[in-house]
């Protein structure tokens, strides 16, 4: 590996870090609503082309680097999708009125 290999798969590692500080603040608030699923999912297609064409390069840094990203992208998407189901849900269920 050369030196810009080793900053290249550093800079995965900061694209993740982006990726992990979105995913525990999903999980924090439990809702996915101003995240805008459409852009997210045009996103992920872009993440997954990129890895296809890092793995046809053989070029091993950028590939790794991908996969962690990807790996990272798609728990984002899972849980963007999960609150925002959950999001909907709550919105179209109306109030209980407890015990009376």
């Amino acid at each position: 590996m050369t030196v810009l290999d080793i900053i290249t798969f550093a800079s995965y590692i900061a694209l993740t870090a982006d990726v992990l500080f979105q995913i525990h603040s999903i999980h924090h608030s439990k809702s996915a609503e101003d995240i805008s699923l459409i852009g997210l999912s045009i996103r992920y297609l872009a993440i997954v082309i990129i890895l296809y064409k890092f793995f046809t390069l053989a070029d091993w840094s950028l590939f790794l680097g991908q996969v962690l990203l990807t790996v990272v992208f798609t728990l984002y998407m899972v849980l963007a999708f999960y609150y925002f189901r959950h999001d909907v849900r709550r919105k179209t269920t109306p109030p209980s009125r407890g015990h009376q």
